[in-house]
């Protein structure tokens, strides 16, 4: 039996009529007849009933679509195990996070794996389509359907400053003080993280000065480095020159949430134990 057609019967019977679920499937609708009629034949029995508003499953489709989902979804787990397993995994990591993938490397035993510098919203597209088993990434909002998420630690956001600059010797830095300062943020994915921290300054009735943007973290911390302005996006856990120095911020702002994702039928629990490890560290 072709695995084909029974997904073409499960599209008609989610669709409601050939014509919506020849559509959906982008084939021609008397192509998607003819290959439910041969499905049915192989079968011997009518899976649904015709007429001018649509289909409709008959009992003994009803029966056979039951199990045949079942069967198609453990078809579709065996594929991304045996590929989880044929293949040396891929661990797709966000900017500005080589600490955290460094402490989660160090808790894995194997050496089947890869590391790819990788946006999170990349991340997430590349586990759906079975391109990568796992990631590293910033707090996305909503998941699609089959890719899982662990907070695996949260940075208190600090202000990056200059050394010389004169909030540098504060103990504890205002907003209000800050938001005269150019801010800098960088142009990855992880932008989409650090902005959380401007709802402090929205909540404060601040409005921040944006500096200029960096391609990525290590930029935002050389123009730090250079007196270009300050930065929130920078964790403490990161390695930055003596030139410039964290100082803690007096407002409650978000902080910054790391989060590991990975595709919920991919092989990877040694990656998954690794990142529950480093959640529990803290």
């Amino acid at each position: 039996m072709d695995l084909r057609y029974v997904r073409y019967a499960l599209a008609i019977a989610r669709a409601g009529s050939l014509r919506r679920a020849a559509a959906a499937l982008h084939i021609a609708q008397p192509t998607l007849s003819e290959q439910l009629r041969a499905l049915e034949k192989e079968i011997g029995v009518e899976l649904f009933s015709r007429s001018s508003s649509g289909v409709q499953l008959t009992e003994a489709g009803e029966a056979f679509l039951a199990q045949a989902t079942v069967a198609v979804d453990a078809f579709d787990r065996a594929v991304i195990a045996a590929r989880s397993k044929g293949q040396t995994a891929r661990l797709g990591v966000a900017d500005g996070l080589e600490d955290v993938v460094a402490r989660l490397l160090s808790q894995l035993q194997t050496g089947h794996l890869r590391v790819a510098p990788m946006g999170t919203a990349e991340q997430i597209v590349s586990i759906v389509d079975g391109t990568l088993q796992a990631g590293l990434g910033y707090a996305p909002g909503s998941l699609p359907r089959g890719v899982a998420r662990m907070l695996v630690h949260r940075f208190p956001v600090r202000a990056l400053l200059h050394k010389d600059h004169p909030l540098a010797a504060h103990e504890a830095v205002s907003l209000s003080d800050l938001a005269a300062e150019p801010l800098i943020m960088p142009e990855s994915d992880a932008v989409a993280g650090a902005r959380r921290f401007l709802e402090g300054f929205v909540r404060h009735r601040l409005h921040p000065r944006l500096g200029p943007s960096a391609a990525t973290h290590d930029l935002v911390v050389n123009m730090v480095g250079a007196g270009s302005g300050y930065a929130l996006c920078v964790h403490e856990g990161t390695t930055v020159p003596d030139s410039v120095v964290f100082v803690p911020v007096k407002e409650d702002v978000p902080p910054l949430e790391v989060v590991f994702l990975w595709n919920r039928q991919a092989d990877v629990h040694e990656l998954v134990s690794a990142a529950r490890h480093l959640a529990r560290a803290g």
